[in-house]
């Protein structure tokens, strides 16, 4: 079963991929022959595929990639099941940061101020929750969790006062109100420009330091004694997690505990060993979450967004993972 899950894992990609771009309220005929003419120069009008169905599942593909290798690389740093972005109060300062740009209203003229935010608010975040530890003394992952919870329930209750403030402008409220529960509607050509530039040179640093994180599971010392830098490449790898974390929050919104949930799970079917674990969670990140969309969109829950079903799922999961007793022997 264990050998087959990456290609279980494809054949289902290949089944979301034809859904997400066949499947809609539109007739695929229809679809079709609007493509050819836009290609052909014969038509200049909006078409279902090209401007909807391509751009949307390439967000997806991007963000689920992005939120399970950011969760995988977190989780491997600091020895820990419950290391995340959302859960160290990272996901929160870039959310907090994007909703000062939706405030300002910048987003209307300079749309890439969205992703801009998205990737600052996260490494500030990040820099007060390490600095915030390492003043206490010596690192305690448990302990750095707490104080990202504590952080990340601080910047959250920022955001709600600031949408309070602006209650009155309905529009606004609105689409912030989407954005932050992890909407995937009416998504398009500018949010893949969002978010894929960030996807590629976050997940190639992942990719590229895979050797390095399974030396660093070793522990710092050990790590040292075997050549690798520790310091810079801890840093390297956390600036990937806020170009990760920062494009999906961009594109998708907050899509809370789906980079703990998945990773966690990869790395208990297949092994901590990151030359494996790191692809099969861009496999598994990019194949799930669109998988998740269709879903949705097949049982016409529009009522519900991705970031609400992740959340009660990964809540659940996240309880259970409170509660495991055996969780060293995957990240020892």
């Amino acid at each position: 079963m264990l050998k087959k899950f990456p290609l279980i894992l494809i054949a289902l990609l290949f089944l979301t991929i034809s859904v997400t771009l066949t499947w809609g309220q539109v007739e695929w005929n229809e679809v079709w022959s609007g493509a050819l003419n836009r290609f052909t120069g014969n038509s200049s009008t909006w078409n279902a595929l090209l401007d909807e169905r391509i751009p949307r599942l390439i967000v997806l593909i991007c963000s689920g990639a992005s939120l399970a290798v950011s969760g995988a690389i977190m989780q491997s740093l600091f020895h820990n099941p419950l290391a995340s972005p959302g859960v160290l109060g990272i996901t929160a300062g870039g959310s907090l940061c994007v909703l000062i740009v939706f405030l300002s209203g910048i987003y209307t003229t300079i749309p890439l101020t969205i992703p801009l935010a998205a990737v600052i608010g996260c490494f500030l975040s990040l820099l007060l929750v390490m600095g915030l530890a390492k003043a206490q003394g010596p690192q305690n992952t448990t302990h750095l969790i707490l104080i990202g919870i504590a952080i990340s329930t601080l910047l959250v209750a920022l955001q709600g006062a600031l949408v309070y403030c602006v209650r009155d402008n309905w529009a606004l409220v609105q689409i912030v109100t989407e954005w932050q529960a992890g909407s995937t509607y009416n998504r398009n050509w500018e949010h893949v420009h969002m978010l894929l530039p960030l996807t590629l040179i976050g997940l190639y640093g992942a990719w590229a330091y895979r050797h390095e994180m399974n030396l660093l599971a070793l522990g710092d010392e050990e790590a040292r004694n075997l050549g690798v830098d520790v310091t810079p490449v801890r840093w390297r790898l956390l600036l990937c997690v806020t170009l990760l974390s920062g494009g999906a929050l961009a594109a998708t919104g907050a899509i809370a505990f789906f980079g703990l949930v998945l990773p966690h799970l990869v790395r208990t079917l297949e092994g901590p060993n990151h030359r494996t674990l790191i692809p099969l969670c861009i496999l598994a990140g990019g194949t799930l979450l669109p998988t998740l969309d269709n879903a949705m969109r097949v049982l016409h829950l529009q009522f519900l967004t991705i970031g609400n079903i992740s959340g009660v799922i990964g809540g659940i999961f996240f309880f259970a993972l409170l509660y495991q007793n055996h969780s060293r022997r995957v990240y020892a």
